[in-house]
């Protein structure tokens, strides 16, 4: 798996590149390194309450200078260890 390479700036959020879909009860699950943090999901783009509406908004980190590696899983809660997607994302911050 070649890993999704994200560049932001410490301390600020950093939109991580997950997709979001409409519910379907699959929710990402990170697995984070030393530093970074998960902060709360930024605000949908469309209209909330329409039809096929994404589930929240984009997941989002933030963590000081350094070059860091998490893994995604996208998973049913009752169901963690087994994913329909993992995602490996290289984040660099400046």
């Amino acid at each position: 798996m070649v890993p999704v390479v994200i560049e932001g700036q410490a301390g600020a959020a950093i939109v991580l590149p997950l997709p979001r879909g409409p519910a379907t009860g699959h929710e990402w699950r990170l697995t984070l390194p030393a530093g970074v943090q998960q902060i709360a999901d930024s605000t949908p783009a469309t209209a909330p309450g329409q039809l096929g509406d994404p589930a929240g908004g984009q997941v989002q980190v933030k963590a000081p200078a350094g070059r860091y590696r998490i893994t995604a899983r996208l998973a049913r809660p009752w169901a963690p260890d087994q994913p329909v997607k993992t995602v490996e994302i290289d984040l660099v911050v400046r």
